[in-house]
C-alpha cells in the first residue's frame, strides 16, 4: 500500500512536471522590440553566405545599427529595414504569427516594394522563423529584397 502511494505521488509529481514544461507561444516570446546582431546575405542565385553585419564589430558591410523590428504590439508593428548605403526605411503596421513558423509584417505604410513576382501590399514582408529564446531571435526572409541587393537575408536578432 505505501509502495503504491509512492508510485502514485511519483506519477502525479512527472506529470505536473511535464504539463508544466509545456512548448512557450511564439507569439508571445517574440512580443518586445528586437535589433540586429547579425545580418547574413545570400545572393538570389544561389552562391556563398556573407555575413554583412556583427554588432560591435569594426568593417561591417552593411550598417544596420538602426535596424529595429519592434513587435511589443500586434496592433502597432514600428519596423526599421536598413538598405544599400545605409538606407533606412520605416514602416509601421501589424503582424502575426503563422503556424508558429512565419512572421507576417502586414498593413504596412508606407507600401513596401518587393522584389519581382511578390506582392508585399497583399502578402505583406515574411520572415521564417528559425530559431526563437529569451534572449534571441533568428529569423530567415522568405523572399528576395530588392533594398539588399536581391539578397535573401538572415537575421538574428536580440531584445532592445
Amino acid at each position: 500500500m505505501m509502495q503504491t502511494m509512492k508510485i502514485q505521488g511519483l506519477i502525479f509529481a512527472l506529470m505536473i512536471g511535464v504539463l508544466g514544461c509545456k512548448k512557450k507561444d511564439v507569439s508571445t516570446q517574440m512580443d518586445r522590440a528586437w535589433i540586429m546582431k547579425q545580418a547574413v546575405h545570400i545572393p538570389q542565385g544561389g552562391g556563398g553566405r556573407t555575413k554583412v553585419y556583427e554588432r560591435g564589430q569594426a568593417g561591417n558591410l552593411f550598417n544596420y545599427d538602426g535596424f529595429l523590428l519592434d513587435l511589443s504590439n500586434q496592433n502597432a508593428l514600428q519596423f526599421t529595414d536598413i538598405g544599400q548605403g545605409g538606407d533606412r526605411f520605416d514602416f509601421t503596421g501589424k503582424w502575426r504569427v503563422d503556424q508558429n513558423v512565419r512572421l507576417v509584417l502586414f498593413e504596412l505604410s508606407p507600401e513596401p516594394t518587393c522584389s519581382e513576382g511578390v506582392d508585399c501590399a497583399k502578402e505583406g514582408i515574411q520572415f521564417f522563423i528559425d530559431k526563437i529564446s529569451d534572449t534571441e531571435l533568428k529569423i530567415n526572409r522568405l523572399y528576395v529584397s530588392d533594398k539588399t541587393g536581391n539578397t535573401v537575408n538572415e537575421y538574428t536578432l536580440i531584445p532592445k
